[in-house]
């Protein structure tokens, strides 16, 4: 259990009933498996979309006086889906969270930690009126004859998450503004420190912001030359624009390369369910992936195969996704486009880019 839940917890009761209740208390632990980046690097990846869901449902429950005893949370009429989704966004880097925590993320993931050992699920909504409750039964538990409600612990371990995360995000932040008043002295300190950001355990946001700007700067003097119906145009430098921030509903496109209309989609799993989705979303249009994965290429595409051959038994199929797949880009291709960008005399412009990239993803101000 993190030290800062362990010891929220301790602040209300004392050390025997402060155990009970972090062993018993399934939401707990898995606010816990959510919090865990707390104690990596300030570049390790948050996680809100879940946990805000459950914020927001518990911060209504406390708000209408159901930690009381005297009140029936079972007749409340529920939170209304919009002002849920309206009230994550509010919260810190919640600005652009979809629907999905809400709707079925949370769940499902809970189901996926606790299968073996609880059937409840946090968040309870009713598809027909658009309502949504927190489940009362996680929230309340029995120490040793003493019903006790968990909420307000549960708000303050997410806000004291959130102040960490801030926290974390300031000094990363400071790393870089540092960085680019340093670039020119101390070159290779920028080069680490641009590479160790592509890890599999870097935040998606960051990392996508990263990846965009090697790929833009491997691309940049790049040219492409054209003729239509024989005259021949002036040569095009090949330009890649990021389409908007990581968490938005993007269709499927994260960044794109003009004038040749290539696209680029940035994920972490291999899971061929999220890329056969996203070549769905853009009616089959080759796309070029880059994968979160500390792996080949090759092999990223190996497993992304095997997986979906259990589902398509029709080659045919199974091939018209797979040929959908213009080219993929994994950590170790990453860190050759850097070394190469940087051996181009582009260090200084990309650390700029990056600092740009991060004032637009995290709405920072000059």
């Amino acid at each position: 259990m993190e030290k800062f839940i362990a010891q929220i917890v301790s602040n209300y009761y004392e050390e025997t009933t402060a155990k009970k209740i972090l062993q018993g208390a399934y939401i707990l632990q898995y606010l816990d498996n959510k919090t865990k980046s707390v104690d990596r690097s300030s570049k390790a990846r948050g996680s809100f979309a879940n946990i805000y869901a459950i914020y927001v449902l518990i911060e209504d429950y406390i708000k209408h006086g159901y930690t009381s005893n005297d009140l029936d949370y079972s007749k409340y009429e529920g939170m209304k889906f919009t002002d849920a989704l309206i009230r994550t966004r509010e919260l810190p880097f919640g600005e652009k969270i979809q629907n999905h925590a809400l709707n079925s993320r949370c769940n499902d993931e809970f189901k996926k930690f606790f299968n073996n050992r609880t059937t409840e699920i946090p968040i309870i909504r009713n598809l027909t009126t658009k309502r949504y409750w927190i489940n009362e039964k996680l929230l309340t538990m029995n120490v040793d004859g003493v019903c006790i409600n968990l909420a307000k612990i549960c708000i303050e371990i997410i806000d004291k998450y959130v102040e960490l995360k801030k926290a974390n995000f300031t000094t990363f932040f400071d790393e870089l503004i540092m960085l680019k008043d340093n670039v020119a002295k101390t070159p290779q300190t920028a080069a680490t420190f641009i590479s160790e950001l592509l890890t599999p355990l870097s935040d998606a946001r960051i990392f996508e912001i990263v990846s965009y700007v090697i790929v833009k700067y491997h691309f940049i003097e790049k040219t492409m030359t054209y003729s239509i119906d024989g005259h021949k145009y002036d040569p095009q430098k090949l330009t890649v624009y990021k389409t908007g921030r990581t968490n938005a509903n993007d269709g499927g496109i994260d960044y794109i390369m003009l004038p040749l209309g290539r696209i680029f989609q940035v994920t972490e799993v291999l899971d061929f369910k999220k890329y056969f989705l996203d070549i769905d979303k853009l009616i089959h249009y080759p796309i070029t992936f880059v994968i979160k994965q500390n792996i080949s290429p090759k092999e990223a595409l190996s497993k992304i195969r095997e997986s979906a051959i259990t589902k398509y038994t029709d080659k045919k199929i199974l091939n018209d996704y797979m040929n959908c797949f213009e080219e993929i880009i994994t950590i170790p291709i990453l860190k050759n486009l850097l070394k190469e960008n940087i051996e181009n005399g582009h260090l200084i412009e990309k650390v700029d880019e990056l600092i740009h990239q991060c004032k637009v993803e995290y709405n920072i101000d000059q």
